[in-house]
């Protein structure tokens, strides 16, 4: 009996050894054999173009009073001025007061039209780090090879580079076959006012996109770990954004004698079971895709766990869940951004509240995750509250479209020795408000390794600049 069960079970050992060999030797690349066409070099014209842009202090404040509308008008204005042909030929029409809506009208109009977008906007410098950085965040100078500066990439290289291609094509006499709106919006880093109010003029106007292209994945060089070629992480769906306010309010009063808890206490319990308790992690869509084009890139026992995630999807998700970005791929989010409680030393605070912000998976909605929060805290004492800025995963990108096999074929004709994949995006774009306007957005911004989004010495390569004008060239000169 012990050695028929022995034999069962080596049978079925053996069996799976089978399948997954046979899974991994079959697990075979899905990239499209395109060989780079080398890119022009960049003109000193349009590089003076790009540093000139960076001047203009066009940030975003979450304090409204802080707007200065002389930088966006200036900037509006450089735009024109900098690209005249395109303002002869194209239409443009402003909107929510410093959003940009440009139509550029096709040979064809029984083709849909496509999107190009970018924003205008960059976040703030803290003050605290002026200090810090190697040049003058606003001064748009050129150091090693990098192009240094607020919104090199967070996004001013995809304004400039759309428009560079636009007016260098528009005095080529070169008409598209499909016809091109343009959107720059002015305040999506706190938002997307600009970019909403755009959605529903397009909607409004029963205009419905073959496909739009917004800001998003980039191409790396060296965030994959086991694959040696540049990747072009194509952004095919990006996570839902929400925030809750979490209100405590218990008895307070003087210091030198304080309750046996007070709303400080509640609340840091609640933040600690929050915290300590991550929703689950799991496969999304983007996911299972991007384990389908790099799993066959990789070597060996990375491809046997790709081309198996049924049997090897609890060590897929623990290696991911290692670092921050891997684990934002992989779960719904969590992260207490402010705290507020107590106006002095000696007084105990009667309400204490905390902001709490999630980023949520698509097909994870907002009310799974505030139900799932008041499980984890279990804490009636606390109170749940949405804020405004609430919004859902947006739909996910099918990857065998016309506007994701487009854009991935005009990458890898771009730059040479590239292969492309879907990808989650876990930060927000204009583009989550244009669901109704197109079921095809991707969200790639044609750089190499940015350094520095949000932060200290922002920067991009000079080759990245190369390379975008280049993606949007021919981009636009195929759209048929």
């Amino acid at each position: 009996m012990i050695k028929k069960l022995f034999l069962f079970q080596l049978i079925v050992l053996l069996a799976l050894v089978g399948v997954v060999l046979f899974n991994t030797f079959t697990f075979k690349s899905n990239q499209q054999p395109l060989a780079a066409v080398s890119a022009p070099e960049v003109t000193e014209l349009s590089l003076q173009h790009f540093q000139q842009a960076l001047s203009y202090k066009t940030i975003s404040y979450g304090d409204p009073s802080l707007f200065d509308s002389i930088q966006f008008t200036g900037f509006r204005e450089f735009l024109k001025s900098t690209y005249p042909k395109t303002h002869e030929t194209l239409s443009r029409e402003i909107v929510e007061g410093y959003s940009l809506l440009y139509k550029w009208e096709g040979k064809n109009p029984d083709l849909k039209p496509v999107v190009l977008m970018a924003h205008q906007d960059v976040v703030p410098i803290e003050e605290a780090t002026k200090s810090m950085w190697t040049v003058d965040p606003f001064g748009g100078v050129i150091k090693d090879n990098f192009i240094w500066g607020r919104g090199t990439t967070d996004d001013k290289i995809n304004v400039i580079a759309i428009l560079e291609t636009v007016e260098k094509l528009v005095s080529e006499n070169f008409q598209p076959e499909r016809t091109v709106y343009l959107i720059f919006g002015h305040d999506e880093e706190i938002g997307g006012k600009g970019a909403i109010a755009i959605a529903r003029l397009l909607k409004e106007r029963n205009i419905a996109a073959e496909f739009i292209l917004d800001e998003g994945g980039i191409i790396t060089a060296e965030k994959i770990p086991g694959i040696t070629k540049p990747v072009a992480l194509l952004g095919t769906s990006e996570k839902g954004y929400m925030s809750l306010k979490l209100t405590v309010t218990a008895q307070g009063g003087h210091s030198s004698m304080p309750e046996k808890e007070t709303s400080i206490d509640i609340l840091s319990k609640a933040l600690y079971n929050l915290r300590s308790n991550p929703f689950e992690a799991d496969f999304t869509e983007p996911m299972r895709g991007l384990m389908e084009s790099l799993g066959p890139e990789m070597p060996f026992v990375q491809r046997m766990a790709f081309a198996n995630p049924w049997l090897f999807k609890k060590l897929i998700l623990g290696t991911y869940s290692e670092s921050n970005t891997g684990d934002a791929m992989i779960r719904t989010t969590i992260v207490p951004t402010i705290i507020e409680g107590g106006i002095k030393d000696n007084v105990v605070p009667t309400v204490a509240t905390a902001v709490v912000n999630f980023r949520l998976l698509p097909g994870h909605s907002s009310e799974q995750a505030i139900e799932g929060v008041k499980n984890k805290i279990n804490d009636e004492r606390v109170n749940i509250t949405p804020l405004s800025t609430l919004s859902e995963a947006s739909p996910v990108t099918p990857v065998k479209g016309f506007g994701y096999q487009k854009i991935a074929s005009t990458i890898q004709k771009s730059y040479p020795q590239l292969i492309t994949s879907p990808f989650l995006v876990i930060g927000a774009t204009d583009s989550r408000h244009f669901t109704e306007v197109s079921s095809n957005i991707i969200k790639f911004s044609p750089a190499i390794d940015p350094i520095g989004f949000h932060g200290i010495d922002e920067r991009v390569s000079l080759e990245s600049y190369k390379t975008a004008l280049w993606f949007y060239e021919q981009l636009l000169r195929d759209l048929n």
